[in-house]
């Protein structure tokens, strides 16, 4: 039996001839066992996956492990030669990356992306590894496994692109699989059933697990052990029952506490204001192969009210995305209209409406500093003069909290939390009436994430927004929100107050979301909730018993 992978003392820092350079990593040692699950917790820029792509030894230009070693098993990987990494890259060790949008290439299908490990490391060709590649598919969640084997990663939403991820990631049958936070970007349902999948592979074949994360309650029923990680150094590890009933250092009782939500306090009562986005009977469809189309909308019905919340709750491929183009005007629809009247005039002003996307480094350009990216939305402004453009920018920043010298910055400069508050700062720029907010901070950590929110609820206040949040977080809609809509497979099946929701939620979706939000309460740390019956209306969507 293989001894599994360790790292011993590994340093790594940057590439410069002063001092050796500044550390990033700083005496870092974790092991990792034959069948072992073991998670990696810690906050943006901790070091945690400078840690994996530092086993892989695939480091950024200008970075370099100067200390330490990594093994993997018998094999020194801070010394191999690059056959040998090659061999093991994808092989023994296995790598499942958190955006998988930019591990793909975009040229090949799923398909073709599946049959390179298989073939490399798995020795199946042609209708063989055709028939494993459909069952890895199926393993990970694809409805429709054929369709995913034609699909380029374009055609993928966030969370059917990281379920292709984790098909790729297990083709090569490795005994070690560093995960990077694979499914920050997935719903609780979809996030359940891959977990799961890791863990069997692990029982059933001794697959060892590291697993990256910065949240420590998505994998507290299923990690062995729990390393905490701040500022490049494991600052706190132990079995993770232990770690969590009785957290030592401080930052990580931070973490514990931040990745708690607790319902937001402010009043909830359903509003009275005017509706100003209304959504009657919206449908899309997209073209599929051989002919046929994809339904992403059919007969959407919705409204937001001035100063409301409303969630949009859904799995990956539901369709919320998509609704979240469509309200912005940035896909068209094909039945239904979309009214938008933010000054109650009747009109139709998409300038009025703003998006926050989810994944703040796609949102910009890279090879833009961040003033010349916020200065782009401002130049159909011809009223304004330079010198106001640069003061509207400057007033944005502030109301974000981000300095104004992160102006000169480029993307690859910035934190995730700082490019989201930056992306938050750009919508405001057109003194938008709507904000909406695509999975605005699914990939951040716990801490980030309540920063971001609470400045998303302070915003809301102050300028009397009106929100509509999208996400997969049942926490974040239950923190944020006054009404929750839940889509399946392109329809609204529910729609109701937060409070009612979350007590009783009606549709039999509706149901497996809430429960598969609940952690398991091995930990002792959340209790199980009881989800009570349900009554059914005769249009097949879930309502509410009067009686």
């Amino acid at each position: 039996m293989t001894a599994g992978l360790v790292l011993d003392g590994l340093d790594v820092r940057t590439d410069s001839s002063e001092s050796r350079g500044t550390p990033l990593l700083d005496g870092v040692s974790l092991s990792v066992g034959p069948g072992e699950f073991v998670a990696l917790v810690g906050g943006s820029g901790s070091g945690k996956t400078l840690t994996a792509m530092s086993c892989l030894r695939l480091l950024p230009p200008r970075l370099a492990i100067t200390g330490g070693s990594i093994r993997l098993g018998d094999l020194d990987l801070t010394r191999a030669a690059e056959q040998e990494l090659n061999s093991a890259r994808g092989g023994r060790l296995g790598m499942l990356f958190q955006q998988p949008g930019r591990m793909f290439n975009p040229n090949r299908t799923v398909g073709h992306h599946l049959r390179e490990p298989l073939r490399l490391h798995a020795g199946l060709r042609g209708v063989g590894a055709r028939s494993r590649a459909l069952e890895l598919l199926a393993e990970v969640g694809f409805p429709d496994p054929a369709r995913g084997l034609r699909a380029y990663p374009h055609q993928l939403s966030g969370g059917m692109a990281q379920r292709a991820m984790t098909a790729v990631a297990l083709a090569g049958q490795p005994e070690m699989l560093l995960a990077d936070e694979p499914t920050s970007a997935l719903d609780k349902v979809l996030e359940r059933q891959i977990l799961q999948l890791l863990d069997r592979e692990r029982r059933e074949r001794g697959l060892g697990i590291l697993y990256i994360t910065h949240n420590i309650a998505s994998v507290a029923a299923y990690a062995d052990r729990v390393l905490v990680m701040s500022a490049g150094s494991i600052v706190e590890e132990g079995v993770t029952s232990e770690l969590l009933a009785r957290p030592r250092n401080p930052y990580t009782r931070e973490l514990l506490t931040a990745a708690r939500l607790a319902p937001e306090s402010r009043r909830r009562q359903p509003s009275t204001e005017r509706e100003i986005l209304v959504l009657d009977e919206v449908g899309k469809s997209f073209p599929a192969p051989r002919g046929k189309r994809h339904t992403a909308l059919e007969d959407v019905s919705l409204s937001l009210r001035r100063g409301e919340i409303l969630g949009i709750l859904g799995q990956s491929g539901s369709g919320k995305s998509t609704l979240a183009k469509a309200v912005v005007g940035l896909e068209s629809v094909d039945t239904g209209s979309i009214t938008r009247s933010p000054d109650g005039a009747g009109g139709d002003r998409i300038t009025a409406v703003q998006l926050v996307f989810q994944e703040p480094h796609s949102a910009f350009d890279p090879r833009m500093t961040l003033r010349t990216s916020l200065r782009a939305p401002l130049h159909a402004r011809r009223e304004l003069t330079p010198r106001e453009r640069d003061d509207r920018i400057s007033a944005a920043m502030e109301e974000v909290d981000l300095d104004e010298s992160l102006l000169e910055r480029h993307p690859g400069q910035c934190s995730g939390g700082q490019l989201q508050r930056a992306t938050i700062a750009r919508a405001l720029l057109l003194e938008p009436r709507i904000l909406i907010c695509d999975e605005a901070t699914s990939a951040l950590d716990a801490l980030s994430q309540r920063t971001i929110l609470n400045l998303l609820l302070r915003l809301q206040r102050e300028h009397h927004l009106s929100l509509v949040v999208i996400s997969h977080d049942m926490d974040v809609v239950r923190y944020m929100c006054d009404r929750v809509a839940v889509i399946l497979q392109g329809r609204v099946v529910e729609v109701a107050q937060t409070r009612d929701f979350f007590a009783t939620p009606l549709h039999p979706h509706s149901r497996t979301l809430v429960a598969a939000s609940i952690p398991c309460r091995a930990e002792g740390l959340w209790a199980a909730l009881h989800a009570p019956g349900l009554v059914r209306a005769p249009d097949g969507k879930a309502s509410r018993d009067e009686a």
